[in-house]
């Protein structure tokens, strides 16, 4: 269920780390510098990480309960229709 939105989001990311670490691999100064850098930068990326993953369950969670609501709705029309002997509804929109 993924969508192109998430696809890019994660392929940017992603892409923005490599060159992150590419760029502090290839800098002029210390070990012990670098190391101290890309451990700053893999924490503040994971800390962004986890921020857009929280985005993207919450908005699972809503469109999840959506999905509920037109399930229920649509299981009500059945009823009623087979019920009532009258054909269900149907929609067009989409």
């Amino acid at each position: 269920m993924s969508d192109h939105r998430t696809d890019s989001l994660l392929a940017f990311l992603l892409g923005a780390a490599v060159g992150a670490g590419v760029a502090l691999l290839i800098a002029p100064q210390s070990g012990e510098e670098t190391r101290k850098l890309i451990a700053d930068r893999t924490r503040k990326l994971g800390d962004e990480l986890d921020t857009k993953v929280q985005g993207v369950k919450e908005e699972v969670k809503a469109r999840g309960g959506d999905l509920k609501q037109a399930i229920s709705a649509g299981k009500d029309a059945f009823d009623r229709a087979r019920h009532s002997g009258e054909p269900a509804p149907t929609s067009t929109a989409m």
